[in-house]
């Protein structure tokens, strides 16, 4: 499995600029008020499912799409951006992200700030973060969320869930905790569903006062049992693989009939077995743009004793098996009919890279047996889906104009993702995000 999961994310080696550094990416360009864009003559894949329209038009307009299709009519107002020979699909959302306070030497804001701009040069133009650290991060969160619909947006938006809520005693315990991350303004809810931490019941009053609050509930599982649990009482999301056993057809039929989510994240686990060995991918530019933000994990995996630690850890053989599991009931259930969802859990703990591993996530899927377009609408239209982002994940009428303009079809190749031309948020053109 390790020697799978390795080749899986070598890649070509190609050639990438990054002006200016990702710490210091321009800010946004910023369009006049009431200004009209129209990109023309592009293959658009819109998130749907629907097949790719080619040569079409998009038009936007105060940051949101007016227009889109094979026979648009372009405002005689309208900036003509000619895009012939590329492709436009929505900006991928990452619906099992972590924007955490990683680097201590520099205050939380800029950290944060960092990622997000991170995030977004690889595409990733929305990061929803299941689980914080502490409460001083939660609302640092919080207030980078509350601003991003009032500025000339430079990053990838934000929304969070706060800490994990877990190990707790008592339904009033449960109750309080809820409504505390509630009243403190959290988009959703996350929890870690460990039964010798917490039984079924408190599980369920959980999801209960979660609902109650009018906010879903996202859950962190490992086995079917743990899954099964928490979907018998109502939740909303499943965060992770299921990676002991195969998925039956009762946890298939019951996903797909209460329409709940499912994330995947094959590359959590891809990061608990890839460094035993330095990855090839270490060499790669596309993986090397984002130095600015990686150097301190990476310089610390890249040591021969990390990596001699990881290959004489135990759970390393039993991730492995996992990760193969994992694999295999992705493709059982995208078959069944459920909704997949992209995430990776990045940002959180060693060698999740942010950008970077969304980038392999997608490109695991597309092994694991989904069609490239299963894992494009996986990481828009249905990652908004799952995350309640309605104005989000689709190139439709109305959304926001969050998109990402490529420069070679990724439904030929999901590897093509890589090949960014331009992120656009909010109608606007990002500052330079280099190309591979």
């Amino acid at each position: 499995m390790f020697r799978m999961s390795t080749h899986l994310v070598v890649g070509l080696i190609t050639a990438l600029v990054l002006t200016g550094g990702l710490g210091s990416e321009r800010p946004a360009a910023q369009a006049p008020a009431g200004a009209v864009t129209a990109l023309t003559n592009v293959r658009i894949i819109d998130g749907t499912g629907a097949p790719a329209v080619e040569r079409g038009t998009v038009v936007i307009s105060n940051g949101k799409i007016t227009a889109v299709g094979a026979n648009v009519q372009v405002p005689a107002n309208a900036t003509r951006v000619d895009l012939a020979g590329k492709t436009v699909m929505p900006g991928m959302i990452n619906a099992h992200a972590h924007v955490q306070h990683q680097t201590k030497s520099m205050p939380m804001r800029d950290d944060l700030v960092r990622r997000l701009r991170l995030y977004a040069s690889y595409g990733v133009t929305t990061a929803v973060s299941l689980g914080q650290v502490n409460a001083d991060e939660q609302a640092e969160v919080i207030r980078l969320r509350n601003e991003q619909d009032k500025i000339a947006l430079d990053r990838a938006r934000v929304y969070t869930s706060g800490p994990s809520i877990r190990g707790l005693k008592t339904a009033d315990d449960v109750r309080s905790m809820v409504n505390k991350y509630a009243d403190a303004g959290v988009d959703r809810i996350k929890t870690h569903v460990v039964l010798k931490e917490m039984s079924p019941e408190l599980y369920g009053v959980l999801i209960e006062q979660t609902h109650k609050r009018g906010l879903r509930i996202a859950t962190h599982i490992f086995t079917l049992d743990e899954a099964k649990t928490v979907l018998e009482r109502g939740a909303d999301l499943i965060a992770h693989s299921v990676r002991d056993r195969d998925v039956d057809q009762a946890f298939i039929n019951t996903l797909k009939n209460r329409n709940v989510g499912y994330i995947p994240t094959l590359t959590r686990d891809l990061s608990l077995v890839v460094y035993q060995t330095r990855p090839a991918f270490f060499d790669e530019p596309f993986f090397q743009r984002g130095m600015s933000v990686y150097r301190e994990q990476f310089d610390m995996i890249s040591q021969p004793a990390y990596q001699q630690k990881m290959r004489e850890n135990p759970q390393t053989k039993v991730i492995e098996k996992a990760l193969e599991q994992g694999t295999r009931n992705l493709k059982l259930l995208a078959d069944g009919g459920v909704m997949i969802a992209m995430g990776t859990d990045s940002g959180t703990d060693e060698g999740r890279w942010q950008g970077y591993f969304e980038q392999v996530e997608m490109e695991m899927m597309v092994k694991a047996g989904l069609t490239p377009m299963q894992a494009i609408v996986a990481a828009t239209g249905n990652a908004a889906t799952v995350s309640r982002l309605d104005h989000l994940g689709t190139l439709t009428v109305g959304k926001a104009a969050d998109l990402l303009v490529l420069d070679a079809n990724p439904l030929q190749d999901i590897r093509n993702l890589r090949q960014i031309n331009s992120v656009w948020i909010a109608g606007r053109r990002m500052g330079a995000t280099g190309t591979n």
